[in-house]
């Protein structure tokens, strides 16, 4: 019996020397499997409450996680095992068995400057000279409803940033917060500042950069099939039929996000989960706006029927739920009950801020404004550490 092994189990050895190593989560393996693998009997995972047994189904491919294992048996002392940002999973042993829990991440805030001038790509320079593909992305998309990339931009066009990256024992830890950029073309910077009150992004005077919806429901998009309502042959039936959204093709467990706030209608199965769109999400916006996720693996914590979401808020993770090929998500907008190409809509503006908001905000920009001018200006081409706030909140300034 592989309970046996429980009792069995000591977290130190005086007679083995212990290793500690990453790893990387193997495709399509399950936190059960792991468990197997290591000899550990998986009732363990009977004894987490709903939301955190979510979370260990959901782990991602290729999610970097940490052993600490005894040299000469290579038997399991710890594990911790990132479920997402903020938490991981810490499965160790003790001199009664094995236990497993789900605890913080722990990690530093780096904030950082970035100046440079474009080259070639606005989002190939910025990998370039950053190595951080999230922090391109997100600038990218930040500037991406107000600037034209192929017709505003021109080569040696200056950029300036100053952001907020986690750090996780040496090496950059999910995703970043822009805090103030600028790109400037034909002499004009166009400036966007974060304005944390609503995690959003807005021009010096407060309008909205970002459009109602966000440009995609997911990150690092690969489109698989494109909107086709005359029809497409279907992959598996092999007839002509409507295809009334985009699919997007990623990897098992990949965050879906809602792009825009608003109440969700359905979330589960229409028929059997076998069937049709699998375990979908279908959520209504303001001015007869329907946004669907289907094919879905799970749903995210508390994404039930009558809740409410913000723009941006993972809702679910990608799967191959229902009738289809392989892991991708299948996205539809729909208004007044008709479908439209997600991928046409344009010009369908936020709000922008008011009142005590804007107050607030102008005397945010007055400082944020001053300090990415200054440095983007004065520092080294590259990027340039300001501060490292550790993870007791402290902050050290360079």
């Amino acid at each position: 019996m592989v309970r046996a092994v429980l009792t069995a189990c000591l977290f130190s050895s005086a007679l083995f020397a212990n290793l500690v190593s990453t790893q990387d989560w193997p495709v399509n393996r399950s936190f059960y499997d792991y468990l197997i693998l290591n000899k550990i009997d998986p009732i363990l995972i009977s004894e987490l409450d709903e939301d955190s047994y979510v979370a260990v189904r959901t782990i991602l491919s290729g999610t970097t996680f940490y052993e600490h294992r005894e040299e000469k048996t290579d038997r399991l002392l710890h594990a911790l095992i990132p479920i997402s940002e903020e938490q991981q999973i810490s499965l160790y042993c003790n001199k009664d068995g094995y236990r497993l829990e789900i605890v913080p991440v722990r990690y530093a805030i780096v904030r950082e400057t970035l100046a440079t001038r474009i080259q070639s790509s606005l989002q190939a320079d910025l990998i370039g000279i950053t190595g951080n593909s999230r922090l391109a992305h997100e600038i990218t998309a930040i500037f991406d409803d107000r600037v034209d990339f192929r017709r505003d931009v021109q080569k040696n066009d200056p950029i300036g940033a100053i952001y907020l990256r986690k750090v996780r024992l040496g090496k950059t830890w999910g995703s970043v917060t822009v805090e103030s950029a600028f790109i400037e073309t034909n002499g004009k910077r166009r400036y966007a500042f974060y304005y944390p009150e609503d995690e959003g992004y807005y021009d010096e005077k407060g309008n909205a950069l970002a459009g109602l919806f966000l440009k995609y429901p997911l990150k690092f998009i690969k489109i698989t099939s494109e909107y086709q309502p005359a029809g497409r042959q279907h992959p598996i039936y092999g007839q002509l039929r409507p295809h009334l959204g985009v699919d997007f093709g990623a990897s098992a467990g990949t965050p879906i996000y809602t792009v825009a706030e608003g109440v969700v209608r359905f979330a589960g199965c229409q028929r059997t989960c076998a069937e049709g769109y699998g375990k979908q999400v279908v959520i209504e916006h303001k001015n007869g706006w329907q946004s669907r996720y289907a094919h879905l693996q799970s749903f995210a914590s508390k994404i039930t029927q009558g809740a409410r979401v913000s723009q941006g808020q993972t809702i679910g993770y990608v799967g191959k739920t229902g009738v289809t090929t392989g892991y991708h998500l299948h996205f539809e907008m729909r208004r007044n009950g008709q479908t439209t190409n997600p991928l046409a809509i344009k010009n369908v503006r936020q709000d922008g801020l008011k009142g005590k908001d804007l107050s607030n905000f102008l005397a945010l920009v007055e400082k944020r404004r001053g300090d990415l001018d200054y440095y983007a200006d004065t520092a080294k081409t590259g990027v340039n550490r300001i501060s490292l706030i550790d993870a007791n909140g402290n902050s050290n300034a360079n």
